[in-house]
């Protein structure tokens, strides 16, 4: 007996806990009237009843309302919203309204009070503008009547459509599962009447919903008009940043004619000395407006101040059989008060205390420090004197389109076709022109080596891939029209800028004749020996020339034309001599007496080597007429429970 006793109380437990296992929460039923007023509101009442048992649905539900539309052009259209009557279980409910995105969430319970487990019956009306469609020989209600963003199944639904008097239902139809979908799970009646009801045939999963299109008599309800000002207000955002990056080309037109237009051109004759008493490391930086990158990373200015100092007997470079390079205190430390500003800084910074000073990684942040030092004391003497990057100009512009973008697309919150074309569209703008610049920047180094125009080269080619990459959803891609046409702003904008990045920098009118002077004397230390009968008035070549004009030519990258002109000289008028000469003030392996012009272009790239491996790294269609689908038209939404 107690044996029996004991396994009627096991199966009571057990069914119990199936019964408690097998209750879900659902929306029982789904009720939805939707009455069209002759002056285009939409006075709709929801009914939903749903099942409780405490997991999602603890003190009552969420109804999320779409307040906005899109139009096939992509554009917002606001509607209106007026929030009439919300009761539970046949009483006035407690709830709060909020914003959600373009949703306005219905939240009704009492944060204090847990529902009792069961059917409880929630009813919402409220009234909206803006909703109704109107085409050439109808006018239409495309509603999406439950939404389709319920967390629950939807067991049984129902929908009319109240049409004004002297209205009549001319095409019905209906959409039925996923965002999307066009499933036809539904029974419609009332077509050529006023009145028009749908009714599912078979459930609705999670984020599955009904959406009804009922097409009807033209000209009975009055349209909505909320014109041009109401177009404006509900896209703002699109509007601020299609105008902004329209103004983007323009803007650098007009930056580029004020500031970015070069003085007229003038001839270039060789010069038969450096222009305007410029050092070595000056006339470089004059020269490339910048600190132009030499071998193995270095730059062409400190090489340069670096070989003038050898070359003023203030120091010796000292090459060992690892590449490892020594300076060692000159002769001539005496005239140090006579050195250019940027000389004075080498010297001091790498010999100022001491008999010599070895390029190494011990010494790399003395090293860097004291690169940095020259460069300071040339751009405190020359910088913006010659030549103008206006990069001012440029970031006002960058910060009119960076502006214009991001303020625009937080104002316009973008669907999410929209959001896709333009991340998908900027993206690959900015970082296809990244390339492309990073690319032509090694294309144009100086001097030229074969690992950099190959990298050069192949981030070109990459970068215009990436480019081309963000036409596609601009030109190839079904999208929203309005974001497919900020998309090619932004590609047009995004070139513009980086052209400017080279466009806008310019020569002052005094850094144009000085610049032509620096072109004359590059275009005589390349082409001496070649030009030699063709140099009148040139200087008769001699030891002391070769060496005072050697750094000019390290800083301008053309060290090695200039060697060779210098040996070509000694094999005219001393015979043999070419073998056996070697400067003073170097020593060291690379220095190959069979070949003056290869001897010094690999002396300068071991200085240049061992600068650079000292230095520390850095850290690094209508719905009632078969087009829609479900989820589409007015309406919509969803909710959840709380």
């Amino acid at each position: 007996m107690k044996r029996l006793f004991a396994v009627g109380v096991f199966c009571l437990v057990a069914l119990s806990s199936m019964s408690a296992a097998l209750a879900r929460e659902e929306i029982s039923r789904f009720d939805a009237d939707i009455v069209v007023e002759a002056d285009g509101r939409l006075d709709v009442t929801e009914t939903i009843a749903v099942n409780a048992e405490g997991n999602e649905i603890r003190r009552g539900i969420f109804r999320d309302i779409p307040m906005r539309a899109l139009t096939p052009w992509g554009f917002w259209s606001d509607n209106g919203f007026d929030l009439v009557e919300v009761t539970q279980d046949g009483r006035p409910a407690t709830y709060t309204t909020e914003w959600q995105g373009r949703f306005v969430r219905i939240k009704i319970g009492d944060a204090d009070v847990l529902l009792s487990r069961g059917e409880h019956t929630y009813t919402i009306r409220y009234v909206t503008t803006n909703q109704l469609r109107f085409f050439d020989s109808y006018d239409e209600v495309y509603w999406n009547v439950t939404g389709n963003f319920w967390n629950f199944p939807i067991l049984d639904a129902h929908a009319t459509v109240r049409l004004p008097d002297g209205a009549v239902a001319e095409t019905v139809d209906a959409y039925t599962g996923g965002e999307g979908a066009t499933g036809k799970n539904f029974t419609a009646g009332g077509e050529g009447t006023s009145k028009v009801e749908f009714d599912l045939t078979r459930p609705l999963g999670e984020q599955q919903g009904l959406t009804v299109a009922v097409g009807f008599s033209k000209g009975v309800v009055a349209p909505d008009d909320t014109g041009l000002g109401g177009l404006v207000s509900a896209n703002s955002g699109i509007l601020l940043m299609i105008a902004g990056w329209l103004l983007l080309p323009l803007y650098f037109l007009y930056a580029w004619n004020k500031v970015g237009r070069d003085p007229p051109e003038q001839t270039v004759i060789p010069l038969f000395h450096a222009p305007d008493g410029l050092s070595p490391a000056a006339l470089s930086y004059a020269h490339f407006n910048a600190f132009k990158p030499a071998r193995r990373g270095s730059d062409l200015a400190f090489i340069a101040a670096l070989l003038s100092l050898g070359v003023k007997r203030m120091l010796t470079i000292r090459e060992d059989d690892d590449g490892d390079v020594t300076l060692q205190r000159g002769p001539a430390v005496g005239k140090r008060n006579d050195l250019p500003a940027g000389e004075v800084a080498l010297f001091d910074g790498t010999l100022g205390g001491g008999q010599e000073f070895r390029m190494s990684k011990a010494n790399g942040q003395r090293l860097l420090k004291t690169q940095q030092a020259l460069r300071s004391a040339i751009v405190k003497e020359y910088g913006g004197r010659y030549y103008k990057a206006n990069i001012g100009w440029f970031i006002a512009g960058a910060v009119l389109a960076a502006v214009t973008l991001i303020g625009g697309m937080m104002l316009q919150a973008p669907p999410d076709d929209g959001i896709g074309t333009m991340v998908l569209v900027t993206v690959a703008a900015l970082a296809g022109c990244a390339l492309i610049v990073s690319g032509r920047q090694l294309l144009a180094s100086v001097p030229p080596s074969f690992l950099r125009t190959i990298v050069g080269g192949f981030l070109t080619f990459v970068g215009a891939l990436i480019f081309l990459g963000g036409v596609a959803p601009v030109l190839l891609l079904d999208g929203l029209l309005i974001y497919r046409l900020a998309g090619a702003l932004i590609l047009i904008g995004v070139a513009v800028m980086a052209l400017m990045l080279f466009l806008l920098g310019a020569p002052t009118a005094e850094g144009a004749g000085v610049l032509t002077r620096i072109k004359g004397f590059k275009l005589y230390l390349e082409t001496a020996e070649s030009n030699r009968l063709n140099l009148r008035d040139a200087p008769e070549m001699s030891e002391e020339l070769f060496e005072k004009f050697l750094p000019y030519a390290a800083g301008l990258a053309v060290e090695e034309p200039w060697s060779k002109a210098w040996a070509a000289h000694l094999a005219r008028v001393a015979p043999g001599r070419e073998q056996n000469f070697h400067p003073a003030w170097y020593a060291g392996n690379s220095w190959n007496t069979n070949n003056i012009g290869a001897a010094t272009a690999a002396s300068v790239a071991a200085v240049s080597a061992a600068m650079a491996s000292s230095m520390p790294q850095p850290k690094s269609s209508s719905g009632s007429s078969g087009g829609g689908f479900s989820g589409g038209g007015g309406g919509g939404g969803g909710g959840g429970g709380w």
